[in-house]
């Protein structure tokens, strides 16, 4: 080991390290898309390029008050949205923003890998709601209150859904449980495209991404991250358990040109 090395290490837990770290670690996060705004962190370019196949019917798990079913209506006006949310003052929230819109329905229950009635943690904001205790964050949750859970197979058995053409999961670390609630669409291979969130809370909820990662392959899906203006089509590495997040994505590898167009900026 040369005599720069040894320096750098004896002094690598000092003040201008930790200031030249805390740099390095900003900059890391944002090339990595540390992003949640929809419309400018590859969620609405994702939108536009599914636009171009003329999808028929979007699901999205965990509307919350509305603001991602406003943009699918905004750019896919004549597609079908199946809108999920639990919480019932959320509910309420999302009814007052869209329940004007002709094309989307509303589901006052949330997707889960079972049928049940669980327990939520509410936070001062209506986007944190969670089925986990949160570990090693500065904040904590004001109250609990019950919620109705659905599988995502029993919902479209019941109404007779046979295809999904995209299916958006954002519901604060249960996308997992969310996806092994569909199994049996998944076998079918009935979701064309699946966009999932993965971050910090999946500490929390115990689900890495190579849990997502070897559960879709199963299934024949191609899985990238959502980057502003492409998605990054790549096998997992160790290096991407980083918790960054926000946003995957899964397709099916039947849909060759729209991974082909996703793939490109």
């Amino acid at each position: 080991m040369s005599a720069i090395k040894r320096f750098f290490k004896r002094n690598s837990n000092s003040l201008p390290a930790k200031i030249i770290g805390g740099f390095g670690l900003s900059l890391y996060r944002f090339s990595e898309n540390r992003n949640h705004d929809h419309t400018c962190n590859g969620e609405l370019m994702v939108l536009e390029k599914i636009a171009k196949t003329n999808p028929k019917l979007i699901i999205d798990g965990g509307a919350n008050i509305g603001k991602y079913c406003k943009l699918i209506s905004q750019k896919l006006p004549n597609t079908n949205i199946i809108a999920f949310e639990p919480v019932e003052n959320t509910f309420e929230k999302l009814k007052q923003n869209v329940g004007d819109l002709k094309n989307i329905e509303l589901v006052h229950r949330g997707l889960f890998s079972k049928e049940c009635t669980m327990e939520i943690n509410l936070f001062s904001s209506d986007t944190h709601s969670t089925l986990y205790e949160l570990e090693g964050v500065k904040y904590s949750a004001d109250k609990k209150t019950k919620i109705n859970l659905i599988t995502g197979d029993s919902y479209l058995e019941q109404h007779n859904i046979e295809k999904v053409d995209f299916l958006k999961i954002d519901v604060e670390g249960a996308e997992y449980d969310v996806l092994l609630g569909l199994e049996n669409a998944l076998k079918k291979g009935a979701i064309k495209v699946i966009q999932f969130e993965y971050g910090y809370i999946n500490i929390s909820s115990r689900k890495l991404l190579v849990d997502f990662y070897t559960l879709l392959e199963s299934y024949n899906y191609v899985l990238g991250k959502i980057y502003p203006k492409r998605v990054d089509f790549r096998k997992y590495l160790t290096k991407h358990e980083d918790f960054i997040g926000p946003n995957f994505i899964a397709v099916h590898k039947d849909e060759k040109e729209l991974i082909r167009s996703l793939g490109q900026a």
